[in-house]
Parts: C-alpha cells; sequence; structure tokens
C-alpha cells in the first residue's frame, strides 16, 4: 500500500511495464492458450464418421438435380418458344450450381479423416467438388449465348450444352479416382449412407 502511494506520488502515472510476477502469469496464459488452439482447430474426424457424412453429402446432391432435372422435364410444353426452353434451361443450371454450393459447404464441414494423409484425401475431395461447382457456373454463363434462331441451330447448341452440362455433373466420379485411401474406400463399402 505504501510503495503504490509512493509510486503514485513520484509520478502519478500508470505503470508501462509488469511485475516480474505479472509477466510469469501472461506468458503462463498464452503458454495454456497454445496449447489450446490446435484442438480447436482440429478437424480430424473418424474414417467412418467421414465417410457416411461424404455420402450424405453426395447422395444428397444427386437427389436434388435429379429432383430439378425432373421439374425441368415436366416444365416442356408442346409450343413453347426457344426463349422460353433456354430460360427453364437456365433456371436448372442455376439451381445445380445452388446445390453445388451446398455440396462444397458439406463436404467442407466433413472435415478431415483420421487417416494417414487424411489432410490430403480431404483437399481431394474439396477440389474434386469445388471443381464441379465452378464448371456448373461457367455453364451457367454459356446458357444466355445459346441462340433461339434459326431452329436448327438452336437445337444443336441446346444439344451441345446439355452434353456439356452430363459430363460435368457425371465427371464427378472421375475425380474422385485418384484418391487412393485404401481405409476411407473400405469405410466408404461399410457406410450406411453409402448403400442404396
Amino acid at each position: 500500500m505504501r510503495s503504490r502511494a509512493r509510486r503514485e506520488r513520484a509520478g502519478g502515472a500508470r505503470r508501462d511495464h509488469l511485475s516480474e510476477t505479472e509477466a510469469k502469469q501472461a506468458l503462463a496464459l498464452i503458454a495454456g492458450l497454445a496449447v489450446l488452439v490446435p484442438a480447436c482447430g482440429e478437424d480430424s474426424v473418424a474414417v467412418d464418421d467421414y465417410a457416411n457424412d461424404l455420402c450424405t453429402a453426395l447422395t444428397g446432391w444427386t437427389q436434388a438435380l435429379r429432383d430439378r432435372q425432373a421439374e425441368l422435364q415436366e416444365g416442356v410444353e408442346p409450343g413453347r418458344s426457344p426463349e422460353e426452353d433456354r430460360d427453364a434451361l437456365q433456371q436448372f443450371v442455376e439451381g445445380a450450381v445452388e446445390e453445388s454450393d451446398a455440396l462444397v459447404d458439406d463436404v467442407e464441414a466433413a472435415g478431415e479423416p483420421d487417416i494417414e494423409d487424411g489432410g490430403e484425401v480431404a483437399d481431394a475431395f474439396r477440389t474434386a467438388v469445388q471443381d464441379t461447382r465452378d464448371e456448373l457456373e461457367e455453364a451457367r454463363d454459356d446458357v444466355a449465348q445459346i441462340p433461339t434462331d434459326p431452329p436448327g441451330a438452336y437445337r444443336t447448341a441446346v444439344e451441345e450444352f446439355t452434353t456439356e452440362v452430363r459430363n460435368t455433373l457425371e465427371g464427378i466420379d472421375e475425380r474422385f479416382q485418384d484418391v487412393d485411401a485404401p481405409e476411407l474406400d473400405m469405410a466408404l463399402d461399410e457406410a450406411s449412407a453409402c448403400q442404396g
């Protein structure tokens, strides 16, 4: 108490440095936080959980695209103009981009499988779904370029466009072929979400 009053009389100002004890306490606190930070950011999950989450995400994405394709086909009506057909096609691709955004988020949220090179495996899957999503976004921008006249040119352009989109959607499987992870392969074969 007396030393505090002496310090206040001497300068009246606040201390700009810590005492040795306070410095040690601060360092101990920082060290404790440093230990906690990696644990908070740890995304490693059991390989079985990762396999289920991955299959759930991909199955949901596939079903959502099938539903949107069914809506597109149900909307086909005799006598509809090429412009209306093109607008419907654009809506389908926009929907596919939205569903792929959700897939990217779901695969990211799945974390990393707790296996050898799990981080690289997770990166490969994230890259695959992101690339598919980016290609669909490019396709969405291309729809507006489809000519609606003459009719022959329109039909040819639509056939080429739909083939390109189909190849993009089906190509996601090919992107997974380079992933070499036997433990994950076994978990995918046994995961309940991957059955059916």
